[in-house]
């Protein structure tokens, strides 16, 4: 397919692009990550990407889509930026009106499912309007599902479940999203999952009634409650 040779953008057009709506930043690790990262990038200019058949050239229009860091020590002052050792970045996206919250469970991540758990969320039609990594330590994970204590037998479970890796938050807003949200995720069990609701995440992505690949909000009053316990709370 013919491209039109992209533009490489000015510092005052890169600004404005940068600003001019969300964006997600992500700390990347690994042996040389810097020129790793850029390397699988390609160039700035997303018409010479497309022969080195790199990111840019699959998504790029010009050199603003995608940005690496050109070293370890200019990632080190980019990364202070965005996650700061001290004080606060750069605020969350969260809205907190008419929203559910979606976790993407340690286990999942830890299984390299957060991508494909991703992609079939908004195979559905599903568009997150916030998104972050939390480590939530025990007190954390045990303020949260306090509503399943003395509930559900699972609750130790979900706590250590919650708290043994990194999860993925998201908010979702939309009418009557926590219901519709929630028939996306599927029952919790997803061995009932599978029979019931086959093509459910929980069916999909889960292992058991811990680990279960997502939460979702259960109760419509919680939505956004859940979602500013993570994005006002935690990321305070």
């Amino acid at each position: 397919m013919a491209r039109t040779r992209a533009r490489v953008l000015s510092g005052s057009d890169l600004l404005r692009y940068l600003t001019c709506g969300p964006a997600v930043a992500l700390e990347i690790m690994g042996d040389e990550a810097a020129s790793s990262w850029r390397k699988l990038i390609g160039s700035p200019d997303s018409s010479r990407a497309e022969n080195e058949a790199r990111t840019r050239a699959l998504y790029g229009i010009d050199n603003a889509n995608t940005h690496g860091s050109e070293c370890a020590a200019t990632a080190a002052r980019e990364l202070e930026i965005f996650f700061p050792s001290l004080g606060k970045g750069p605020s969350n996206t969260a809205k907190c009106i008419d929203c559910t919250l979606c976790i993407i469970k340690p286990h999942a991540i830890a299984e390299g499912l957060a991508g494909k758990i991703l992609d079939a969320i908004e195979e559905r039609g599903f568009k997150f309007t916030a998104f972050q990594l939390f480590k939530l330590d025990q007190a954390n994970a045990e303020e949260f599902l306090e509503v399943y204590k003395g509930v559900v037998s699972e609750y130790n479970g979900m706590v250590n479940e919650l708290t043994s890796g990194p999860c993925l938050a998201l908010e979702f807003q939309g009418s009557d999203i926590q219901k519709t949200f929630r028939e996306c995720c599927g029952p919790s069990d997803p061995e009932i999952a599978r029979h019931l609701r086959p093509c459910s995440l929980r069916a999909l992505f889960g292992k058991n009634k811990i680990q279960n690949a997502v939460h979702c909000t259960d109760l419509p009053e919680d939505g956004v409650l859940e979602v500013q316990y993570f994005f006002k709370i935690l990321d305070s």
